[in-house]
């Protein structure tokens, strides 16, 4: 079986995602998914990783991305090359189930759990408006997502305050504030619901241990990115300044970024991403780190059908997998317009198909829109188009 050619996919309306297909000589089409800034990402997939993998076994996964790892990295790998290699990494792997006539999960080593806890990122998109409700009414959005099964949730009440002063200093009333929210949420659930804090990165030092300690009575499931991942120092500061754990960082790429952070006892929790820190592959490495060092991992999953099918498989399969992020505004309004089935979602929890690959692929009505921007490289040759013009824009 041979790569025979390259096609990255985007549309209108989300414009942050790109869906990569790769093409077999054998028929076999695996789908990959990255995001944000797909531009940037199509370039690094079409002007050097394509030119690489046509005429290689897809089947080669391993090999595969120690390829494209040692192609980019002498320039510096992390960014839009990372997200390249993640999206194509987890096409490779939707080949590989598909060739074996088994899901990825399998491929990986079989099931640790039958199906993958979850938690509600409070995301507004379509109808559901969860960003404004966490500030409005908390603790009412925490009884709706009780009702529909889901335990924990994730919300980010101090963001605001911290433009003024560029995290530099929070104010005790704008302090109150942000713990207000949390405290509503227990005012009406009580220990129901787990919550998360995120933070954006948006704090310095003093002010992150100033926001944990204010959050400690509530027991917080964590506080995420209080302060940027950059320094280890600062992150073993805070954690040990305040008993809410930390949850650290899907900022990081590569378990090279991530071991650091574990032998310096830096976080509570990893959070990664496989759209952006190297695909299937990758994460998997990356959580083998972190139960050598007895720590959860919860993946960040905050994009679309294809990236949470992937969390799946892997969050099914890793023994220390904690909970996947979700987006229930993302997942029950436009998952269902991009692919052919839908991830499912019940009471809670996420389950996987026993379908070959990912299980899944991009719907014939998608694949049909006439607004798709498709770039295509076979051989040497890259072709762009928009589905439905007449021109076609051949470049090298």
């Amino acid at each position: 079986m041979r790569i025979t050619k390259i096609e990255t996919i985007l549309v209108p309306e989300h414009p942050h995602i790109m869906w990569i297909r790769i093409h077999t000589d054998e028929g076999l089409i695996g789908l990959g998914e990255t995001r944000p800034r797909p531009t940037s990402v199509q370039r690094v997939i079409h002007d050097v990783l394509a030119g690489m993998l046509i005429g290689k076994d897809p089947r080669d996964v391993e090999g595969l991305w120690q390829d494209m790892y040692v192609a980019l990295n002498f320039f510096g790998y992390a960014g839009s090359e990372m997200r390249a290699v993640s999206g194509i990494d987890i096409a490779l792997w939707d080949i590989l189930g598909q060739s074996c006539s088994q899901p990825i999960y399998r491929l990986l080593g079989g099931k640790s759990r039958e199906a993958v806890p979850i938690y509600n990122t409070c995301v507004s998109y379509g109808s559901y408006t969860d960003r404004d409700r966490f500030i409005e009414d908390p603790g009412g959005l925490a009884k709706e997502l009780l009702s529909e099964g889901i335990r924990a949730m994730k919300v980010w009440p101090f963001d605001e305050y911290s433009i003024a002063t560029r995290g530099q200093s929070i104010s005790t009333e704008n302090l109150k504030k942000g713990v207000a929210v949390i405290e509503k949420i227990r005012t009406a659930v009580g220990d129901d619901i787990e919550i998360a804090l995120e933070a954006h990165g948006c704090w310095n030092l003093p002010t992150a241990i100033k926001i944990c300690r204010a959050v400690e009575p509530y027991r917080l499931m964590w506080a995420e990115d209080v302060i940027p991942p950059d320094n280890i120092v600062a992150l073993k500061q805070l954690r040990t300044a305040t008993t809410t754990p930390l949850c650290v960082s899907e900022r990081l790429f590569t378990r090279y970024q991530y071991l650091p952070i574990m032998q310096q006892q830096a976080a509570d929790v990893i959070i990664s991403d496989l759209c952006w820190t190297g695909g299937i592959s990758e994460l998997k490495k990356i959580a083998s780190l972190a139960a050598a060092y007895q720590l959860p991992i919860a993946p960040h999953n905050c994009g679309g059908p294809v990236q949470m099918l992937a969390s799946g498989h892997l969050c099914v399969n890793v023994p220390n997998v904690m909970t996947l992020e979700t987006v229930r505004s993302f997942y029950r309004s436009y998952y269902g317009t991009i692919v052919s089935i839908e991830p499912k979602i019940e009471n809670g929890f996420l389950y996987v198909s026993d379908l070959p690959g990912l299980g899944t692929r991009l719907s014939d009505d998608f694949l049909a829109r006439k607004d798709l921007s498709v770039e295509v490289t076979e051989g040497e040759r890259s072709v762009q188009w928009t589905t439905g013009d007449p021109w076609k824009k051949q470049t090298k």
